[in-house]
């Protein structure tokens, strides 16, 4: 009898403490891109889905929903830190993100949001040919999307600016000549502009300049899920050892990495201020070359 109720006891035991781990899963819950599946949200959404894959024998298994919705940076970082909506999410570095959230700091385009190329109008390709220094950019006028970080570095650093809240206000702007420029990260600049090719007829990349914004993309999870947050590092870690990282970067990235030559283009730096981890930029496992 005392055998009898020792074992349940062991079994009770065992179904409260082990059986948790054993069936718990991890679930990620991230938004879905409103205008279609773009190779930017396929490629973040490879990266996550590889981290999960490559830690399945250690974690077990997971789920991966992409969630509906319209919600601004803002309205996402609220959703973040509930943990409710959305539990993941793949945006720029900054303190505010950095303080609410677990920011996994694994750069996850490896240095290729750091460069923005410049479209522009064609009949001004003359003038863009001249520029060589920041000083000479900054006498002519970027069209920005509002709230960005790409638009707080151009705003601290003093250049001169005109702001709309979304990309298809800019175009416009840009075909009306309100400004001089729009500065798009090298990943999407190529795309952007052939979607949109029929409308912007008299609009082009400029060839000679590439701009150097240090900026990263982290992955930001949950404060609610701190084993998810783990997870995922666990995972990237081991996809940037291996160099798939890379391999699933050239994916999506290598024809437009191709395009825009950066090597033989002029590199106009402008500080960001609120980039400052320096450790992380010294270490090269986690850059490519471009």
């Amino acid at each position: 009898m005392l055998k009898s109720i020792k074992f349940i006891q062991i079994l009770i035991i065992m179904i409260v403490f082990i059986a948790p781990s054993v069936t718990a899963v991890d679930t990620v819950k991230i938004l879905k891109p409103l205008l279609g599946h773009d190779k930017k949200s396929k490629h973040k959404d490879e990266v996550i889905l590889r981290s999960l894959q490559v830690t399945e024998e250690e974690y077990g298994p997971y789920k991966f929903h992409t969630i509906d919705g319209n919600m601004s940076s803002g309205r996402s970082l609220i959703s973040i830190q509930k943990g409710d909506i959305i539990n993941t999410y793949i945006a720029p570095s900054n303190e505010e993100w950095n303080t609410n959230t677990i920011a996994i700091k694994i750069p996850v385009r490896q240095g290729l949001s750091s460069y923005r190329l410049l479209l522009v109008d064609k009949d001004s390709l003359p003038t863009f040919s001249n520029v060589k220094t920041l000083d000479e950019l900054g006498a002519l006028t970027a069209g920005l999307h509002r709230g960005l970080v790409a638009t707080s570095i151009f705003k601290e650093a003093g250049m001169k600016s005109i702001t709309a809240s979304n990309s298809e206000g800019l175009f416009l702007m840009l075909s009306r000549s309100r400004f001089d420029y729009i500065p798009r990260a090298v990943y999407e600049v190529y795309d952007e502009l052939n979607t949109r090719k029929s409308e912007l007829k008299n609009v082009v990349i400029e060839p000679t300049i590439a701009l150097y914004l240090p900026m990263v993309s982290y992955v930001y999870v949950s404060p609610k899920e701190p084993r998810l947050a783990k997870r995922i590092e666990t995972g990237l870690r081991i996809l940037i050892a291996s160099g798939e990282m890379k391999v699933i970067l050239n994916k999506y990235y290598a024809e437009d990495i191709k395009r825009a030559d950066l090597k033989n283009r002029t590199i106009i730096k402008i500080n960001n201020p609120n980039f400052k981890d320096e450790v992380l930029m010294n270490d090269k496992t986690l850059w490519i070359e471009h």
